[in-house]
C-alpha cells in the first residue's frame, strides 16, 4: 500500500492531474451555490423554522395524546431540531461529494489510460460495454435504496444511529467507484472478475478510507481525483500480478 501511495502521489502532484482535480473541486461548489441562490436557502429556512418551532398541529391530540404530549416538551423540540440540522448537513456533504464523484467519473477514462501508459503497459483487447456498466450501476443503486430504507428505520435505535446512515452511502460509493475504475482500466473479462470479487480487499479497504476522508469538508472534493488514481493503481497492480502468474 505504501508503494501505491507513493506512485499515486507522484502522479497526482503533476501539472496535468492538479489541473484536472480542480474540476471536481469547483463544479460541486458552483452547483450547490446555484441551488442555494435559486431557492435552496428559502427552503432550508422554512424547514429550519418548522424544526425549531415544534409545530405539530397536524397531530390529533385526542387520538395520539401521549405522542402529542411528548412532542410538546422543549427537550423534544430541541432533539428534533438537532436531528434535522445533522441530517441536513450530512445531506449537503453527501450531495457535494457525489457531485464531485460524478464529475471525476468523466475524467476516469483519461486517468486510467494515463496511469496504464506510465507504469503498466497492459493491453485491453476488449472493453466492457456501456450497456453492461449502466446495468450494474442501476442494480447497485436499487440495492442502495433498499439498504437506505432499512438503515433509516434503525436511526431511532440509540448508539446505532450514530453511524448507521453511513452504511448505505459507503456501499454506493464503493460500488460505483469500483464499476467506474475497473470498467475503464481493465478488459471486459477482467472487469467482470474484479466486480465479482469486489475489487479485492485492498480496493475495499482503500474505498472505506477514502469514504471517511470524504466526510471531511472540501477533502472529498479536491482529492477525488487522487482517490481515482490510487484505486486505478490497485486494480492495475492486481491485474499485472495475475498476468505474470499465468
Amino acid at each position: 500500500m505504501g508503494k501505491i501511495f507513493r506512485l499515486s502521489s507522484e502522479d497526482f502532484f503533476t501539472r496535468k492531474f492538479i489541473l484536472l482535480s480542480l474540476l471536481p473541486f469547483f463544479c460541486p461548489l458552483v452547483i450547490l451555490g446555484a441551488v442555494a441562490y435559486f431557492g435552496g436557502s428559502e427552503l432550508f429556512s422554512v424547514l429550519s423554522a418548522g424544526a425549531q418551532s415544534g409545530d405539530f398541529s397536524f397531530l390529533d391530540e385526542q387520538r395520539f395524546p401521549i405522542i402529542a404530549k411528548i412532542l410538546s416538551f422543549a427537550a423534544t423540540k430541541w432533539i428534533i431540531g438537532a436531528i434535522f440540522y445533522a441530517l441536513a448537513s450530512f445531506a449537503v456533504l453527501m450531495l457535494s461529494v457525489f457531485c464531485a464523484l460524478i464529475i471525476a467519473a468523466f475524467l476516469t477514462p483519461a486517468v486510467t489510460k494515463e496511469i496504464n501508459a506510465r507504469h503498466y503497459h497492459l493491453s485491453r483487447a476488449d472493453e466492457a460495454s456501456m450497456a453492461r456498466v449502466l446495468k450494474l450501476m442501476s442494480v447497485e443503486i436499487l440495492k442502495f435504496l433498499a439498504i437506505l430504507f432499512i438503515c433509516s428505520v434503525l436511526l431511532f435505535v440509540s448508539v446505532i444511529n450514530l453511524f448507521i446512515i453511513n452504511v448505505p452511502f459507503f456501499y454506493i460509493y464503493y460500488k460505483l467507484v469500483l464499476i467506474d475504475v475497473a470498467s475503464n482500466a481493465l478488459s471486459a473479462k477482467s472487469f467482470e472478475r474484479s466486480y465479482k470479487m469486489g475489487g479485492g480487499y485492498k480496493f475495499a479497504l482503500s474505498a472505506f478510507i477514502f469514504y471517511l476522508l470524504c466526510l471531511i469538508p472540501l477533502v472529498g472534493l479536491f482529492f477525488q481525483l487522487f482517490f481515482i488514481i490510487f484505486l486505478t493503481h490497485v486494480v492495475l497492480i492486481d491485474e499485472s500480478a495475475r498476468n505474470k502468474n499465468r
